[in-house]
């Protein structure tokens, strides 16, 4: 309650309402929990509008565990809201990969056959209601099926397993790809699991604590027995969640973050970059910072790149606005957020934006193409892959 943690929340920092910072949340958590406060429209307000970019956390001096305690809290109300009420679409699809993999195959072929730039043209998006998905989705590599397993290349070292996710997977391709392919040229076999689900941040933070529990122990049963060296996540919002699996399911997996792990491997002689000459921006997503905590990590690994001049984004400590759902759900806040990376990146003037998040990346891919801005945005990893002669 002391209040240090309130120039460190995004909500606030935009509204100066304490009812809109940690202090303040937490109050109205203790006042739900004692029976003083009714659980109306405005206090839920409140309690929703939340990031859970947990940078609070990060500078608590009595290490209050915000987090946890928000998820809680929002699991608690919603066994209070009607079904009617709730809004959970993304949770839906995060689930269903038929669905998902039907629907980035559409999107591919709308952007092949330009078929979406023609019902963009027409106003189609804003009349069905998906102007903000449209704005969102980028122009991705034609999907693919995923195979068991992808055998190391030269000797062989150990075996990892990818975690895909649900939107990475439909979404970015590409950066999957792409660590299997380094992961392989590394010495690594790659098993990808079929019964691998989505990792349960989005229902875990909506609410819905047995919705994530079930995924989370899906995930933990799908990834047992394969005598793996290490789970690698390529999305650090993924990746934060994994990490928590003893707090959620009373068990874990040996969950490594893609930049630390091949930061920390030793690479074959043989693999070595080429020089490339131009300016790469960093962006740390709130999950890298303040839940996994490596944040220097993608910096590490794109230093093994010759000649790059590598900088951080101005104004990484606060959050972009992506937050999963929360760039649907609460529009007019995430792009507040948003053009202060907007700001940021007109300020660096980067060649590249590297981002080790596909939501955030998303998100501020969004915010530079509706700035007008000319950017290349990308995963550390696709970038340093980019480099190497394979």
């Amino acid at each position: 309650m002391c209040g240090l943690c309130l120039p460190h929340c995004p909500t606030y920092n935009k509204t100066r309402n304490e009812a809109e910072s940690p202090r303040g949340r937490i109050s109205l958590i203790l006042g739900l929990a004692q029976g003083e406060l009714e659980a109306d429209t405005k206090l839920r307000g409140h309690l929703d509008n939340c990031l859970l970019c947990r940078a609070c956390e990060a500078v608590c001096p009595s290490g209050v565990a915000f987090g946890p305690l928000m998820d809680g809290a929002r699991n608690a109300l919603a066994q209070d809201t009607p079904q009617t009420e709730q809004r959970i679409p993304l949770e839906t699809l995060a689930t269903d990969k038929k669905r998902q993999r039907r629907d980035a195959r559409l999107l591919w072929l709308a952007d092949k056959s330009g078929l979406r730039a023609l019902g963009r043209g027409l106003g189609l998006p804003r009349a069905l209601g998906l102007e903000r998905f449209e704005q969102l989705a980028p122009k991705i590599r034609r999907p693919h099926d995923w195979r068991p397993y992808y055998p190391a290349k030269g000797e062989r070292r150990g075996d990892v397993a990818l975690f895909i996710g649900c939107f990475s997977d439909m979404l970015d391709q590409v950066t999957l790809d792409d660590a299997v392919t380094l992961l392989n040229a590394c010495g690594y076999g790659v098993h990808v699991p079929a019964s691998q689900t989505c990792c349960g941040a989005l229902h875990q933070h909506s609410g819905d604590g047995d919705g994530a529990r079930q995924l989370a122990q899906q995930n933990l049963d799908a990834f047992r027995g394969l005598g793996l060296d290490a789970v690698i996540s390529t999305a650090t919002g993924c990746g934060g969640h994994l990490k928590e699996y003893e707090e959620i399911a009373s068990a874990g997996l040996p969950l490594r973050d893609i930049n630390s792990f091949l930061n920390q491997i030793e690479w074959p002689h043989t693999l070595r970059p080429r020089a490339l000459k131009q300016k790469v921006a960093v962006h740390e997503p709130c999950s890298q910072r303040n839940v996994l905590k490596q944040a220097d990590a993608p910096y590490a690994l794109l230093k093994r790149i010759p000649q790059l001049e590598l900088v951080a984004l101005p104004g990484n400590s606060q959050c972009c606005g992506a937050a999963g759902s929360y760039m649907i759900d609460h529009p007019d806040m995430a792009d507040r957020l948003r053009q202060d990376k907007v700001d940021a990146i007109r300020q660096a003037q980067p060649e590249i934006l590297v981002s080790s998040n596909i939501g955030c990346a998303l998100h501020i891919a969004a915010g530079a193409r509706a700035a007008g801005i000319r950017l290349e945005l990308l995963h550390p990893v696709s970038l340093l892959a980019r480099q190497l002669t394979l």
